[in-house]
């Protein structure tokens, strides 16, 4: 599943992330946001965090990361 992530202002790039895909902290510039008390989808991990990213062309968005098995459970807004 592959979707497109923007911040609320129409003016920010967005940035194409896929759920499933491994977390990459370094590449994209990652800020700690909040926690959903949800399982994993990948590895049934019982809680999974959310981050702000941001690549290095500046394009932005929210994920949500298993801690355990590091990938990429959701995108939201």
């Amino acid at each position: 599943m592959q979707r497109s992530l923007s911040s609320l202002q129409h003016d920010v790039v967005q940035i194409t992330i896929n759920v499933g895909e491994d977390f990459k902290s370094i590449v994209w510039k990652a800020q700690y946001d909040m926690d959903f008390n949800t399982e994993c989808l990948f590895c049934f991990s019982e809680q999974i965090t959310g981050y702000r990213v941001e690549d290095e062309d500046g394009k932005a968005g929210k994920v949500a990361v298993c801690p355990h098995c590091e990938k990429v459970n959701a995108i939201y807004a």
